[in-house]
């Protein structure tokens, strides 16, 4: 496959850069994952489209018009992780937007790990944690249970990366 070309990245990242996030909020990132933010720390691809195919069949565009970066820049996977943390399940982490502010987003969860889905900040729920009162505990959702408005794209981020299509004409 061609190789997609990324226009506005920032400053390289590090490893170093990425295992304090790692560290910080206690999951491990996909090394597809990784690896792109060490040769493309955010900005956006050539070819931005992913066709999302529905249970029935039906083809959605979805446009990813950011990719965070790590560390530089405005719009950083830290901020997003800070921002959204706590409205999203705890095994998804963003990793991009689209222009209207739904969210692409990678699973470190162990029975989806690397897979990469959409949030539609129009339809989202964001899943119940159970809260006992007893010991003032609050237990997370179960695995895979990502609410209402989430919607699988692909089983990795290189799949997903190699999923980007161009813009169609509008003419």
């Amino acid at each position: 496959m061609e190789p997609n070309p990324f226009i506005g990245t920032k400053e390289p990242a590090t490893r170093a850069d990425i295992e304090a996030i790692e560290q910080q909020y206690g999951f491990v990132l996909p090394e597809d994952y990784k690896t792109h933010i060490l040769q493309h720390n955010g900005g956006w691809p050539q070819r931005s489209i992913f066709m999302q195919v529905e249970p029935n069949g039906e083809r959605v565009e979805r446009d990813i018009s950011d990719f965070y970066s790590v560390r530089h820049g405005v719009s950083t996977l830290e901020d997003s992780l800070d921002s959204l943390y706590d409205q999203l399940h705890p095994d998804l982490v963003p990793f991009g937007s689209e222009t209207g502010g739904d969210q692409f987003v990678l699973s470190v969860g162990p029975q989806d790990y690397g897979s990469v889905y959409y949030i539609s900040h129009e339809s989202y729920t964001p899943p119940e944690y159970e809260y006992n009162e007893e010991t003032d505990e609050s237990t997370p959702p179960a695995p895979l249970d990502y609410g209402t408005g989430v919607y699988f794209l692909a089983p990795s981020f290189t799949a997903f990366l190699e999923g980007l299509v161009e813009v169609p004409d509008q003419g």
